[in-house]
């Protein structure tokens, strides 16, 4: 049984962003440059949403909203292009290339892949939350006590929320095994997870946690100056209101602050493709050491 630990695959995912730093460069690049398209794209629609001449036309606001709108789905669909590259520098390190992107079948093998999981999630979030809504209410019809009906709706909102987490750690491998089979792999996915729901949850938790605290570190940055207004306003609510619209509206405006902005969201998601990209890829190719001459080498 192949050897895979917590470690091993965080030292993968970090190996990756030592080794090649210029991709990870190259991929917070391409990111910065769709935030800043997107921050241009929302100016109008602020604009329109503050001016109350045009906010009381729907048309005029979904004229504003649709380049913004189309523009994440754009940022997404890039999103997903560079985790692949991500997976494909761990899993396929001779590929060569600008950084190891690829705009081909690989990538529509993901998307469709990222689709099917959606779908399913969707379906399965309504269906839980059906007949753990059901059992809440009966719950609650049957107890006079409301401490005791919000804390079992508490733990049925818990429960739902672990089997969420449970299906998508165990079929994690499903992303970067289709990218090295170059078809579309599920229960292989689920097959080579058993027993190793643990390990694969503790990497994915440690690299979320680097996440959020790389993007508070960003948002506080971004947002001082907005907590001080706040602050300053409590008690008035015309005032509070006023230091929100100058937050949405200086977040947005081409400036200085908006570009430092863009810049440090941009290397944390770099950071963050690398990390979760290279993590997932590292933990595959480690329980698949056997199709591999040089397993060890993703290591260090």
């Amino acid at each position: 049984m192949a050897m895979v630990s917590v470690g091993k695959i965080l030292e993968g995912a970090f190996g990756l962003i030592r080794e090649r730093f210029a991709a990870v460069a190259i991929w917070a690049g391409i990111y910065l440059a769709g935030n800043i398209a997107i921050a241009l794209a929302v100016q109008p629609m602020i604009g329109t949403a503050m001016d109350p001449a045009t906010a009381g036309d729907p048309n005029a606001v979904i004229g504003a909203t649709t380049p913004a709108f189309l523009l994440s789905i754009l940022l997404g669909l890039i999103g997903l292009v560079l985790y692949a590259a991500a997976m494909r520098a761990v899993l396929r390190p001779d590929a060569g290339g600008v950084a190891y992107l690829r705009l081909g079948m690989d990538e529509l093998r993901l998307l469709v892949l990222l689709i099917l999981f959606a779908v399913v999630a969707l379906i399965l979030w309504v269906i839980l939350g059906f007949a753990l809504g059901l059992l809440g209410l009966g719950v609650a019809m049957g107890s006079e006590s409301p401490l005791l009906s919000g804390l079992v709706m508490f733990v049925l909102g818990l429960i739902m929320f672990a089997v969420m987490v449970f299906f998508t750690v165990r079929f994690s491998l499903a992303f970067p095994l289709t990218l090295h089979r170059r078809q579309l792999v599920i229960g292989e996915a689920w097959t080579l997870s058993r027993g190793r729901f643990w390990t694969l949850f503790g990497a994915a938790l440690v690299v979320t946690i680097i996440g959020f605290v790389m993007t508070l570190a960003v948002s506080s940055f971004a947002l001082g100056s907005y907590f001080s207004d706040l602050m300053a306003a409590a008690g008035d609510p015309a005032a509070a209101e006023r230091a929100a619209q100058a937050q949405i509206a200086n977040a947005n405006a081409f400036s200085a602050m908006m570009i430092l902005q863009s810049i440090g969201s941009s290397i944390v998601a770099g950071i963050w493709i690398a990390l979760s990209g290279g993590s997932i890829a590292t933990a595959a190719r480690a329980l698949l050491d056997h199709e591999f001459d040089d397993a060890e080498a993703v290591f260090g």
